[in-house]
């Protein structure tokens, strides 16, 4: 099996919070994996490290076999072309169409200036198109973005996202600020897709169900440490629920 991501000892501090303390994880190929825990557990600290938002103080962090904490420049943005990126806000430009939102994926593997969507080339606007499709938007592509809702604009942001032909995706509290349909709605149409397409998974979540129901494997945060590791198979509701509860035991499945 391929390892897509193996972090050992991560450490990061903001001042007097460690953000990250001692964290030590490994990701394989093909795996969906939800990182829960309450907000400043860790979660949206330890996703940047994978694709160089953030830097750590020690500790070794490698994705699709790069030094991530060693890449600069050129190195760092190929490897950030390979890591797709799902956002709580969207992120979304809302003045322009859905289709052009979707079109700038591929602005990483083909960086000329693009001033309207007749300036791309045609092949692209037909695969924008397709991944329109497969979100279920394809009838939506000349739309406005902003004109959408919430989780319409999240089902777009997923297409960008495959536009991009990533081979990891990162999704940090992808349906946070949705309702509860329309967040089950995405998180079923996001992991149907990068099971499809055969992508590897991590994404934070802080609904317990969501994390049983979607992923394969829960990785629980507190306090910047791994507390929980385990297939999601093998949880139930109640044990998932003391990584939230300060102080609470929860025992960890090693993963090497």
């Amino acid at each position: 099996m391929t390892r897509i991501v193996q972090i050992e000892s991560l450490a990061k501090a903001y001042g007097e919070v460690r953000a990250c303390d001692g964290i030590s994880l490994t990701v394989d190929a093909g795996e969906l994996v939800a990182l829960v825990g309450q907000s400043g557990s860790g979660k949206s600290t330890l996703l940047r490290h994978l694709n160089g938002l953030a830097r750590p103080d020690s500790g070794a962090v490698r994705v699709l076999e790069v030094d991530v904490p060693q890449a600069r420049g050129r190195a760092l943005r190929a490897l950030r072309r390979r890591v797709g990126m799902v956002f709580q806000q969207f992120n979304l430009v809302g003045r322009l169409t859905v289709l052009e939102n979707v079109l700038t994926g591929a602005l990483g593997r083909d960086p000329l200036p693009r001033y309207g969507i007749i300036t791309w080339p045609k092949a692209d606007r037909e695969q924008a198109i397709a991944q329109l499709d497969r979100v279920g938007l394809a009838d939506r592509a000349y739309q406005r973005a902003d004109s959408l809702s919430g989780g319409q604009q999240q089902r777009v942001a997923i297409a960008r996202m495959l536009m991009q032909r990533p081979e990891l995706v990162l999704a940090d509290e992808p349906v946070a600020s949705l309702d509860p349909e329309s967040a089950a709605q995405v998180m079923d149409l996001l992991f149907r897709i990068c099971l499809e397409d055969r992508l590897t998974v991590l994404c934070s979540l802080h609904q317990i169900d969501l994390a049983l129901s979607w992923t394969r494997r829960v990785v629980g945060l507190r306090d910047g440490r791994v507390v929980l590791d385990q297939p999601a198979a093998e949880l139930d509701r109640e044990r998932l629920r003391r990584v939230y509860v300060p102080g609470t035991p929860v025992t960890a499945g090693a993963r090497a």
